[in-house]
């Protein structure tokens, strides 16, 4: 299975910190809802479904949620990366779409479970957290695309190598 990650950092370098208000505009949020809709489903951690708001949110997505801690109605939970793996791939889909948070992101990235990401470079400048793998370990990347998706947003399109 295919696991991609779909992440927004700063044009400073810094993933976006939703306790800054450092949110996603509707031009990315748009790119992002037809990413998942060509996957099927939705991955992302407890906060991030919290923040992004639930039900009518994520229609028509097998949505997974990884947390340890909490549950939710209607939506899959799973407390491991290899149980949210396993899960979608039981259902069928060749693919993972995983929208965050960073701690998510960065354990898929640790774990080296991403095959593509999607890093959408936001149009302002603020401190935020840090996307990578937690054990300091290089990933090299190829470009496989790049685009403007609106308001200022330029997206990259990477694989893993």
């Amino acid at each position: 299975m295919k696991t991609i990650l779909y992440a927004a950092v700063t044009a400073n370098g810094n993933y976006g910190d939703s306790d800054a208000g450092q949110m996603p505009k509707q031009e990315e949020l748009n790119d992002l809802f037809n990413h998942a809709k060509e996957a099927g489903n939705i991955v992302m951690g407890r906060r991030t479904y919290e923040i992004f708001g639930g039900d009518d949110t994520f229609a028509g997505l097998d949505v997974v949620v990884v947390s340890r801690t909490a549950s939710f109605e209607g939506v899959k939970t799973v407390a491991s990366l290899q149980e949210m793996l396993n899960y979608l791939g039981e259902k069928g889909y060749p693919q993972a779409f995983v929208i965050g948070g960073v701690t998510l992101h960065n354990a898929l990235l640790t774990e080296g479970l991403i095959d593509e990401l999607y890093i959408n470079i936001e149009s302002y400048i603020a401190k935020g957290l840090d996307l990578g793998p937690t054990d300091d370990r290089f990933i090299e990347l190829e470009l496989i695309d790049h685009q403007h998706i609106g308001a200022g947003i330029v997206q990259i399109h990477y694989r893993t190598v």
